[in-house]
């Protein structure tokens, strides 16, 4: 376990409030930037390039921040900094007009806000487990937090102008930040004459490549991502283009995270009963649903509809990749593989894929961004099918799930 934690349900509960604050913070932002890109006069390759330059950013030093929190006693102070700087990050990015500030302060914000993912989840999978609880129960309060934000985040938008976005967001995170301080969690001392594990990254990273069933998630979720990307960057964009307001861009990026609530927890209790790796597949198989649903009827009650899928999708995807990475790497790098996973992959891979989705929405638009997340996510399905097997949740068979 990443954190040996005298956990209490006391501090589960703090957590549930973080999560509600930290990913509803996103809500507020993550749908309506691109729209505020736009409205800055950006092209869909320059907004490509933004991503490229997060990308670029958080996958240096996601690991790093991993290795800094599996080394501290209180790995939340952190978290703390990074909400923090992130808040200041998008308060400075809506008042920018071109590109180069633009893309400095993205460059900026992938750095501060890199390990606040796999620190916060690293953290409350340990927190969930010394309270006997699954993961899904703290995580689908973000997806609480999300639904709220980004359904009141369009309404507010449609009457104020995009600034709101930036504001709100940058208000949940440092509220995040602040009920943190109360976390009073921390790593016990190590004995008398032993340091924490210092081992080089290279070294860290070849361990976990020499894992058969690390190897071919790696190679799955960079298919998968390469190819999805470009769909989930221009989504509200093709929302815009087919006509629908911002309020009903707003709903349609609520509908995933409704949907989660439910799902969250029942995904834990697949996990237990089935095992991550069969939750990867089923996550896999769900999505190209989701996006087989776009091809074959483009309209907005479609993909509203296909949203909806998208959140079961997303729902056992998002608990299975944190269980089966943390039971396979070994206990000691626990947060540097999740950063490894989660931050530092996803981002190598969006280096390619921010450019590549929107060179293919300039030259033949968002249809064809859903057509290729399809091809993407049924060959990463195979991959996965064919490498991993999977070991069975380290999870307490007999833990409740709340």
């Amino acid at each position: 376990m990443p954190v040996s934690l005298a956990a209490s349900r006391p501090h589960l509960y703090r957590l549930r409030l973080y999560y509600f604050l930290w990913i509803g913070a996103g809500g507020f932002v993550i749908p309506f930037i691109g729209l505020f890109y736009r409205q800055q006069g950006l092209s869909g390759t320059e907004i490509g390039l933004l991503s490229t330059c997060a990308a670029i950013v958080g996958l240096l030093l996601a690991p790093q921040w991993g290795r800094w929190s599996d080394r501290l006693a209180r790995p939340q102070r952190l978290i703390q900094f990074g909400l923090v700087g992130v808040a200041l990050c998008w308060l400075a990015l809506s008042q920018q007009h071109f590109f180069g500030p633009m893309a400095l302060l993205v460059a900026l914000e992938s750095a501060l806000g890199a390990g606040i993912w796999p620190l916060s989840d690293s953290l409350t999978l340990g927190v969930a487990r010394e309270a006997r609880a699954g993961f899904g129960s703290v995580r689908v309060w973000g997806s609480l937090g999300w639904a709220v934000t980004v359904l009141g985040g369009g309404w507010l938008i449609e009457r104020t102008g995009l600034l709101a976005a930036f504001a709100g967001g940058a208000s949940a995170y440092l509220l995040g930040a602040l009920v943190l301080l109360g976390l009073t969690t921390a790593r016990p001392a190590p004995p008398e004459g032993e340091t924490a594990p210092r081992a080089a990254l290279r070294i860290v990273a070849g361990t976990l490549w020499k894992d058969r069933a690390l190897a071919g998630l790696a190679v799955t979720l960079g298919v998968f991502w390469l190819c999805s990307q470009g769909w989930h960057q221009f989504f509200s964009i093709y929302l815009d283009q087919l006509g629908a307001s911002e309020t009903v861009i707003g709903v349609a990026n609520m509908l995933g995270s409704v949907v989660e609530l439910p799902f969250m927890p029942l995904a834990d209790r697949f996990v237990r009963r089935f095992g991550s790796h069969r939750a990867l597949l089923l996550a896999l198989a769900l999505y190209a649903l989701h996006m087989g649903l776009v091809l074959v009827w483009p309209t907005v009650p479609a993909l509203m509809l296909s949203t909806g899928i998208g959140g079961v999708s997303y729902s056992f995807e998002t608990i299975a990749l944190v269980v089966f990475t943390t039971e396979r790497a070994p206990a000691e790098y626990s947060a540097t593989a999740l950063a490894l996973y989660t931050v530092t992959l996803r981002e190598l891979i969006g280096v390619a894929a921010g450019p590549l989705g929107g060179a293919l929405f300039d030259a033949a638009g968002a249809y064809w961004l859903s057509a290729l997340a399809l091809v993407g996510t049924l060959i990463a399905w195979f991959i996965l099918r064919l490498t991993v097997t999977g070991k069975r949740s380290r999870t307490q068979p007999d833990s409740p799930i709340l």
